[in-house]
């Protein structure tokens, strides 16, 4: 029994560049996909939490969404989005400064 050969495939959209043209190398490809997923300013999927604040801390959250919005003209943000940036500093901090971050100050319990 003989086998069939298979069709031959045609792009006709590399005829105008050359038959064994690359259009994009794989390197350029990964830096694309790197470059999409970097420039996703809003995160695909977020993790509904609840967490119990002081009133001069919910205060604190508007003062903080009023002044950025009369005195930066940042017109667009929540109160969700500056309590995650704020958490997110607060990390930063803690792991460059350690001791001397201002959770450490913050928490410490006992004598420095």
């Amino acid at each position: 029994m003989a086998k069939s050969r298979r069709p031959a495939f045609v792009f006709p959209e590399l005829d105008s560049r050359g038959r064994h043209t690359i259009l994009r190398s794989t390197e350029e490809v990964s830096a694309e996909v790197k470059a999409l997923e970097q420039s996703t300013a809003e995160p695909q999927e977020r993790v509904k939490v609840t967490y119990r604040f002081l009133p001069e801390a919910v205060e604190a959250v508007e003062d903080i969404r009023r002044i950025l919005r009369r005195q930066y003209g940042v017109g667009k943000v929540n109160r969700e989005d500056i309590a995650q940036a704020a958490v997110i500093e607060a990390l930063r901090d803690l792991e460059t400064n350690g001791a001397g971050s201002f959770l450490v100050k913050e928490f410490r319990q006992g004598p420095s």
